[in-house]
């Protein structure tokens, strides 16, 4: 929870977002995805089993209590971008931010029906904050075949359901949300778009999306320093990790804890329960940012080697019930020597 912020206008510069219906995919599959852009803190990622509730699967920074994402065993995902500079008077700065609201719906909601009441009822009481100084907040749940996208003020929300190809960065998409808008002309501003942009040019493509372009997108460069991967050319802000859902019947998350372009993506079977201790207490995630500090987003011949990596963990991929716990530990393990073999030639 957030007490108070500093006063000052934040740049709109946080994650990148995607929804895709199974007709999109090529393995017919519904797909939520999020680059997240942040400061560059240590994250980690966690299984909670949650007592008599469905168990679920999240991520984010060690020093937050909110969450970047999550995704429960039954399917339930949910993702959350900064929104729109708002006008003062849609903003209580005092409250619950984007990624607090996400921990709050993972605990108490296992389907799509009650989490507008639940936000709602926290609106009514006074104690859902923003994003960021006077910044509104983006949602995306979803479940099997359903979505839904939800825009809000500390007051106010709007929603609606989703279906198809959606990409969202950090402005408010409904009409109804125009209205709590304060227009900034700020290089954040400039992010968002072309970063919304490029996401639209890629969903124009013809071409079903599987694994290896998803992992691609993560990676794009296309209008740096605007980038969906994006460095600190305009401020201490840049791509800190990213996710994609496959929404099956037994989900499964690819990962990366760190720069997309200097860290290999993962699959977590969240059937699963055991995560190898390095991820949870974010020493991965510190291991990648040293990586990105000696490598920025310039070495192709290192990109390489994690695609080839990422190629050789995508043939172990066998969608058993039987084997997820002995292979979601078998590639944690191989995903954590490559990171340290990596580092240590340096």
């Amino acid at each position: 929870m957030k007490l108070k912020f500093i006063d000052y206008i934040f740049p709109k510069l946080s994650c990148t977002s995607i929804y895709l219906s199974s007709e999109f995919v090529e393995d017919k599959i519904p797909v939520v995805m999020k680059i997240r852009d942040k400061l560059p803190m240590p994250q980690y990622i966690c299984k909670k089993l949650n007592g008599n509730r469905i168990p679920y699967f999240f991520s984010g920074s060690i020093s937050e209590i909110g969450f970047a994402f999550f995704v429960k065993e039954n399917g339930l995902t949910g993702i959350n971008n900064t929104g729109s500079y708002m006008k003062e008077n849609f903003v209580n700065e005092i409250g619950f931010d984007d990624c607090d609201m996400m921990r709050i719906i993972a605990e108490y909601c296992d389907d799509l029906e009650n989490i507008i009441e639940i936000i709602k009822k926290f609106q009514k009481d006074k104690i859902v904050g923003c994003a960021g100084k006077r910044r509104g907040m983006i949602f995306l749940f979803a479940k099997n075949e359903e979505a839904i996208l939800v825009e809000t003020n500390s007051f106010n929300i709007n929603w609606k359901k989703v279906k198809g190809k959606l990409g969202f960065t950090n402005d408010f998409l409904m009409k109804d949300s125009q209205d709590w808008i304060e227009k900034l002309d700020t290089e954040g501003v400039k992010s968002s778009l072309n970063r919304k942009k490029r996401i639209d040019e890629i969903l124009d493509e013809n071409d079903l999306f599987n694994i290896e372009k998803l992992i691609r997108i993560s990676r794009d460069k296309k209008y740096y320093p605007y980038s969906i991967c994006r460095d600190t050319k305009l401020m201490p802000i840049r791509t800190i990790s990213a996710y994609f859902v496959y929404l099956f019947p037994q989900p499964i998350v690819w990962i990366t804890c760190g720069s997309p372009y200097v860290s290999p993506f993962f699959p977590f079977f969240i059937k699963g329960n055991k995560i190898c201790e390095d991820f949870v207490s974010g020493e991965v995630s510190i291991k990648l940012n040293i990586i990105y500090e000696r490598k920025k987003l310039e070495d192709e011949k290192f990109l390489l080697k994690i695609t080839d990596f990422e190629n050789k963990i995508r043939e172990k991929i066998v969608n058993n019930e039987e084997t997820v716990e002995e292979k979601n530990i078998e590639i944690q393990k191989e995903t954590i020597s490559f990171i340290e073999e990596s580092l240590n030639s340096f």
